[in-house]
């Protein structure tokens, strides 16, 4: 075994999102073992996990994880990134590492506030990952910590509390950064560092020992840009490890090999002077081989949730048609986020399976034999299509394979838990292992995730009209209440989201907003209505205000209380109809396409209405959108979703 193995939080190859997942509430008891006849079955309750530090109070633990023997006592350690929720903070982030003890880690961790060696003034932890290689080939992992201000190696040591004491190496450069990544893309055996600085790649190969320091710079005639670069596995068989490319834009992927000593094509900068491929699309994940052919499989999508799996041909290439495809739950969206190899989870004997991550759920697949058009989740972390009381958030989801970690005979998981970056505070996250198992025969339903179907739509974007509609569904499968404190100083209490500081009891929702119409919805710019903004001193732009208006109402039809959410950003968020127009993102003017869905998800902040003083009872819940007409709509649906609530103390439930 390589003492150092591919990370998990690799840049995303889909679209920005605004959105968290969850793995369920924790459980205080013990893991379940399954069925009374003591089989091993698939189960919500971690077998083993630990929590973020409460007092990093701005920090999300466990947006990035990687496992490697960093110590070299022969077990691999567990490392998880936490860097800042929110991306406005000065906070450098910390990284942890867990010791590994049989079967699993540690609970306590050495932690370490980060050093970027940057004097960018703006200098913060924004994008942390973490990932493990071996940069000198002795018997210690070593750690890469990017960053959107670095990229610095650790050696690894036997004291772990002394690993990040000092960089071995620092990317050099200074300013803003993007990602890097260890890849052995000279086929030495040795991990090299790929950096993207700016726009710029840059490769210094590994040279251990050398006068010049352990990594040397790769010249190169010609700059070579991309958003992001990520490790692909040995694609071309020739031993060196080769990288998938973004384009700038985020709308197409570059398979770029690496580039080793008798390599049949020409090298540039340490690389292949060419791709071996390039496809447009809005998302990219490479699967391991399905039909035999020794090349990995390509799930590409147009974005929003929408995926598609393309098999690789035998005379090269893939198929233009897929063999499968899937569209996300609005519910959860960003579905295909990640899409990650795991084994064989469920003990069926085929190593197919595979997960695949959204805001708020993680999607387990097993192909019997091979993937089909029919293939649909057998099992979901959480289980259940509706967001339960108490929710815990929409985390996502940054998982690693570690093959069987309790001798059970089944694969497990580990997978970090995090909001994403930017819309919810902390602290947050967790890290927790799955364990693999037999699917339970309850609930026999699958998990629950739409047909891949159009709405009819007719595309006229010179001529035709918006027309907004509410989720309804949306809306009923994402209601729960919430207690939450508010300090006197914090956003909420600044916006007026509630009235007052303490413990507030909210009633959260998420609120997805549909266009059906056959042009897209537009909202003037700030430059033409003014009128309709307000600047947002705790996200630093402006927002637009009254766009949605949230209330809730007695069997009188009297409003008893409102939403007080002033800030909305339109985009496109969820695919919502497969005959949708494409993914577009508008820099000038904000709106939502033909066939898409804005979605404010339910735990970002002020996405609720404040129901601390309502008496308990059945009330209308009643949410509108674009009621003063900014957008010109068709006006063909209602702009409107009403549901009839029962709220209880800390429970809500939807009634006839």
């Amino acid at each position: 075994m390589e003492p150092g193995e591919p990370d998990s939080g690799t840049p995303d190859a889909g679209q920005p999102d605004g959105g968290a997942p969850d793995a369920g509430a924790p459980d205080a008891g013990e893991p379940d073992a399954g069925a009374g006849d003591g089989g091993t079955f698939l189960s919500e309750v971690p077998l083993w996990q630990v929590e973020h530090d409460p007092a990093h109070a701005t920090g999300c633990f466990g947006r990035s994880i990687a496992l490697g023997d960093v110590n070299g006592d022969g077990q691999r350690d567990l490392v998880v990134a936490a860097p800042p929720c929110l991306s406005l903070t000065r906070d450098p982030g910390r990284v942890s590492l867990f010791a590994g003890e049989a079967p699993y880690f540690s609970t306590q961790g050495v932690t370490a506030v980060m050093d970027w060696r940057n004097a960018n003034s703006r200098t913060n932890g924004n994008r942390m990952t973490v990932s493990t290689g071996n940069v000198d080939g002795d018997d210690f992992a070593d750690v890469l910590v990017s960053g959107q201000y670095g990229a610095l190696v650790f050696k690894g040591q036997a004291d772990l509390a002394s690993v990040f004491t000092e960089p071995a190496f620092v990317v050099p450069g200074g300013g803003v950064y993007n990602n890097a990544v260890f890849a052995d893309v000279n086929g030495d055996g040795l991990d090299d560092v790929v950096s993207v600085r700016g726009l710029a790649v840059s490769v210094f190969l590994a040279t251990p020992g050398a006068p010049g320091g352990p990594f040397t710079l790769v010249e190169r005639a010609e700059p070579l840009y991309t958003g992001s670069v990520r490790r692909a596995g040995d694609v071309d068989g020739d031993g060196a490890q080769d990288l998938v490319l973004s384009s700038s834009m985020g709308d197409g992927y570059s398979l770029v090999p690496g580039c080793k000593s008798g390599s049949p094509g020409p090298c540039e900068g340490g690389l292949a002077a060419q791709p071996f491929w390039t496809v447009g699309s809005q998302s990219l994940s490479l699967f391991p081989d399905l039909n035999g052919d020794g090349v990995p499989e390509r799930f590409t999508g147009p974005g929003g949730g929408t995926v598609r799996l393309h098999l690789s041909e035998a005379g090269g290439g893939y198929a233009s048609a897929p063999t499968w495809s899937a569209m996300g739950d609005p519910v959860f969206a960003n579905f295909g986020s990640s899409i990650t190899s795991v084994g064989d989870v469920d003990g069926d004997g085929q190593r197919q399976d595979f997960v695949v991550g959204s805001d708020g759920r993680l999607y387990f697949y097993s192909p019997a034999e091979g993937v089909s058009s029919a293939l649909n989740p057998v099992w979901s972390w959480p289980r259940a299509d509706v967001l339960p009381q108490g929710y815990e958030g929409f985390n996502r989801f940054a998982v690693i394979p570690p093959g069987d970690l309790n001798g059970d005979g089944f694969d497990d998981l580990v997978a970090g838990l995090a909001p994403p970056t930017g819309l919810v505070g902390g602290p947050a996250g967790r890290v927790v292992i799955l364990g693999g198992g037999q699917v339970p025969a309850e609930p026999a339903t699958a998990p629950y995730l739409p047909p891949v179907a159009g709405c009819g739509l007719t595309l006229d974007p010179e001529h035709g009209k918006a027309d907004l509609a509410v989720d309804a569904d949306v809306l009923a499968r994402t209601l729960y209440v919430e207690r939450r404190t508010f300090a006197a100083d914090s956003c909420e209490i600044l916006e007026g989201c509630v009235p007052a500081p303490g413990e507030r009891r909210l009633l959260r929702f998420s609120t997805s907003i549909q266009n059906l119409g056959s042009a897209a919805a537009v909202v003037p710019g700030w430059d033409e209505r003014p009128d309709l903004y307000i600047w947002d001193e705790c996200h630093g732009h402006d927002h637009l205000t009254n766009f949605a208006q949230y209330a809730l109402r007695d069997a009188q039809g009297n409003e008893v209380v409102e939403g007080r959410k002033q800030g909305f950003y339109l985009i496109d968020y969820q695919r919502q109809c497969d005959d949708a127009a494409p993914y577009l993102l508008s820099f000038d003017r904000m709106s939502i396409s033909v066939g898409w869905t804005d979605i404010y998800v339910a735990d970002i902040p002020c996405q609720w209405i404040d129901i601390t003083d309502l008496t308990d009872g059945t009330y209308s819940l009643r949410v509108g959108v674009d009621e003063q007409d900014i957008i010109e709509e068709a006006d063909v649906l209602p702009n409107e979703a009403i549901l009839n609530v029962r709220i209880q103390g800390d429970s809500v439930t939807v009634v006839p």
